[in-house]
């Protein structure tokens, strides 16, 4: 009997934690970026300003900016297993990304979606994770 009510709690359980996981890697990367003294290069946290005129459609561009990203946010964040990156948009003043993550311990994709406008990144996708 009393196994019965354990096995009707644990998913609730483990699925809060799998959400404050998420949770808790978004608002991570989030400050990540946004952080004046970040680990990360200054190119990728600065929104590469080499966009704002000529190299907006310069996908050789963008894929060199996404590798790079990628291979700074394996090495700065531990609890990603797998990432890819991708542009949504590049135009003058505005770069939008999607980050396709796998976490360790969680079997479903996440996707957190930062823009950089106004001179900072937003998430676009933070009230969104569950």
């Amino acid at each position: 009997m009393m196994r019965q009510s354990l096995q009707a709690v644990l998913p609730e359980i483990s699925g809060n934690k799998t959400s404050l996981l998420r949770k808790s890697v978004c608002s991570d990367l989030l400050t990540l970026f946004n952080s004046p003294h970040s680990a990360l290069p200054s190119l990728l946290v600065s929104g590469m300003p080499e966009w704002q005129v000529h190299n907006q459609s310069d996908k050789h561009l963008q894929s060199w900016y996404c590798r790079q990203l990628r291979s700074a946010l394996l090495f700065h964040e531990p609890r990603i297993a797998a990432l890819q990156v991708n542009f949504k948009e590049a135009y003058c003043h505005t770069l939008a990304i999607s980050l396709e993550i796998m976490l360790y311990h969680d079997d479903e994709p996440l996707t957190f979606d930062l823009v950089w406008d106004n001179g900072g990144w937003r998430s676009a996708t933070l009230e969104n994770v569950s």
